[in-house]
């Protein structure tokens, strides 16, 4: 063997060192290093070599195995913020509408039908008959508690803005004042003057129903509580336009969801948006169960362990049977769902397993049927796996990007922020880093969603860098603080933090640190705003520019940036009062350009979704949200038996129909 050759050989087993897990007990370490190899390599070697791994089920046709990529912070609807929750959100919980699997149309679910008022901004649904995995009606009551529990500010929501459409939401989970007594006539000059005289002000919002002002206060949030009773107190009886003031704080009755009766639920719309229909199948909309919530309550049990095995009701095709903390989450089809006729397979078992190394030989082996949607592909193995059929590529709307803690030294400097940007060469950790057809991206809303052109913005001007930082006071990187780039436990973001360190250091003279953190960990680091730069990937909630640009709204709970900017803002609340679509478009657009010239964050690139379906799995068709629901998804028996001479026919389900 040449010197070449062996230095190769001795990096790729560098690189099975470093990422493969240590040896099991009683396994010599160079013996289990060959076993790795040896299964790796075995992916050619399977049942067909068209196919990586197996091609013969390891388990029974009424069973579906496949892998959730980790914990997931909550299950709970209202709670939940991270897609590893999302999915089982989405397969244990019915909305009112679901995404068709292939179309992501908005179709039926729990309610068969509604009505749109005249002007966009009145949707009735009513509710077809059905249940909860404990035998108890499910009603309208059910979905407009749950829509209110997600604003209420004690549940403290992360995703309470994604409700934002409904008439006076924000109001309520913001804690507004509601002004009434007075003509809706009066400006809003004149409420704004007269409020703030006694507390500051962010804003002022007429509601036509019920009639009132609601006022957003402005200041400092620790200080907000102690400004609500000041207003209060001295704001009530007060006279404006010749009338007396009542002043209270908003509370969920003035939202704009309402159950007219135990199957119609009625919502009332700030201003018609065109997504609305897509924004419900999204797992915030999913109901809870207050009848479980209240039980446990009243048995002095937290209300909020009611997503444990032994507590949790749902009411989609799947209840949770089994969880064994960072092994696996057991479900059953649930018996009551409406449609329960129609879930194909009645059992799926999710492994949590983060490594894709891990999830790639369980793979191989047959132990998991897919690697479900949280897990990449290893980027390094992935001019191998492209060749086998069982390799799947669809296109994604997804964004990968670093959070800029634009409050933490250096980064509350916007030139550091732009030179940081601008010195990353994103066509290249596309080009040899990802190497999935991802696209690489310094704008946060992907071109071509709903018609939206995207900015173009520049991928890469070192140069320009070099100057930017230069103009923020560290020339060629001198003097420049202490930085730390953190990223959630993943060799795929190893690899990209690395990248981008190595880039910082070649392009601007400075030096970043890395630090990799547990999920759980990460998440807190995230949520305190403990940490510089962070890494983060946002997939579209619904098919619109808005579930991109909304992450940067200063209510946002999941903006991550401490920036927040009224302009920015203001162009967002005026697209979605515009009916017209393109010049919804071009204020999406202006918002788009007016923040990125702030640099909150730094896109990277767009995803892809490359994975793995073995070939006895019906029923997973590509979709650009990489939305799967598992009451879709079948076992093709035939494969039991070898590789079929003829291949199955896998159409997607018909649109259903409203009735």
């Amino acid at each position: 063997m040449d010197r070449s050759r062996r230095a190769i050989h001795a990096g790729f087993r560098r690189r099975l060192r470093d990422r493969f897990p240590p040896a099991r007990a009683g396994v010599p370490a160079v013996a289990w290093l060959v076993l790795l190899i040896g299964n790796f390599i075995a992916g050619c070697d399977s049942s067909d070599p068209e196919y990586f791994g197996t091609t013969v089920p390891q388990h029974g046709p009424e069973v579906l195995w496949l892998n959730n990529g980790g914990e997931a912070q909550w299950i709970d609807p209202g709670r939940c913020s991270d897609s590893n929750g999302g999915d089982v959100i989405l397969n244990t919980f019915a909305g009112l509408v679901e995404s068709h699997p292939k179309t992501l149309e908005p179709m039926p679910d729990v309610a068969r039908d509604w009505d749109i008022s005249a002007d966009g901004k009145v949707y009735t649904f009513h509710l077809r008959e059905t249940r909860w995995s404990d035998g108890v009606p499910v009603t309208a009551h059910d979905f407009e508690w749950s829509h209110k529990r997600l604003l209420a500010p004690a549940l403290a929501s992360k995703y309470a803005y994604i409700a934002y459409p409904l008439k006076n939401a924000e109001a309520y989970n913001m804690q507004a004042l509601f002004l009434t007594g007075v003509d809706l006539a009066t400006s809003l000059e004149d409420v704004r003057d007269l409020v703030a005289e006694v507390i500051p002000v962010e804003r002022v919002d007429i509601s036509h129903d019920p009639p009132g002002f609601c006022v957003f206060i402005g200041g400092d949030d620790d200080q907000r509580d102690a400004l609500r009773k000041r207003a209060i107190l001295q704001l009530n009886g007060r006279r404006l336009a010749g009338q007396s003031l009542t002043v209270r704080v908003a509370d969920s009755t003035l939202v704009g969801v309402e159950a007219l009766d135990a199957s119609t639920l009625r919502f009332t719309l700030e201003n018609s948006i065109p997504y609305f229909l897509h924004l419900l199948s999204f797992y915030s909309f999913m109901p809870v169960p207050r009848h479980v919530l209240d039980r446990l309550e009243d048995q002095g049990i937290n209300p909020d362990l009611w997503t444990r095995p032994q507590h949790i009701v749902s009411n989609g095709a799947y209840t949770l049977k089994e969880w064994k903390f960072r092994q696996f989450m057991r479900f059953e089809k649930n018996p009551h769902y409406w449609n329960a006729a129609n879930v194909r397979t009645p059992e799926v078992k999710a492994y949590l397993v983060e490594s894709y190394n891990t999830s790639l030989n369980m793979y191989r082996a047959g132990e998991i049927d897919f690697p479900g949607g949280n897990l990449a592909l290893p980027s390094e193995f992935m001019d191998h796996l492209q060749q086998f059929h069982d390799y799947r590529y669809d296109p994604y709307v997804a964004v990968y990007f670093f959070w800029f803690n634009t409050t933490r030294p250096p980064l509350d400097k916007l030139e550091v922020r732009q030179a940081l940007s601008l010195a990353i060469d994103r066509t290249a950790i596309v080009k040899y880093i990802k190497r999935g057809g991802e696209t690489p991206t310094a704008d946060v809303v992907p071109q071509g969603l709903a018609g939206y052109p995207g900015l173009n913005s520049p991928l890469f001007d070192p140069e320009r860098a070099r100057q930017l930082l230069e103009a923020a006071g560290y020339p060629g990187g001198q003097g420049m603080p202490p930085i730390t780039l953190i990223y959630n436990t993943s060799e795929g973001h190893k690899q990209i933090a690395e990248a981008a360190q190595q880039m910082w250091k070649d392009n601007l003279g400075i030096h970043v640190n890395i630090e990799n953190q547990e999920w759980k960990v990460y998440l807190k680091s995230m949520e305190t705003m403990d940490f510089q730069i962070a890494r983060l990937g946002w997939i579209g909630d619904y098919p619109d520019p808005y579930t991109f640009l909304d992450l940067l709204l200063p209510k946002s709970g999941n903006n991550h940036s401490n920036w927040s900017d009224e302009r920015f803002s203001e162009l967002l609340r005026e697209a979605n009062q515009t009916i017209d679509q393109e010049t919804r478009i071009a204020r999406l657009l202006e918002a788009e350009r007016y923040a990125m010239t702030q640099q909150p964050l730094m896109p990277l690139y767009v995803y892809t979704k490359t994975t793995l379906i073995k070939p006895y799995v019906r029923g997973v068709w590509g979709n650009y949200m990489d939305r799967h629901l598992w009451k879709y998804v079948w076992i093709d028996e035939r494969w039991y038996d070898g590789v079929p001479s003829e291949p199955v026919v896998d159409s997607p389900p018909p649109l259903t129909p409203r009735y």
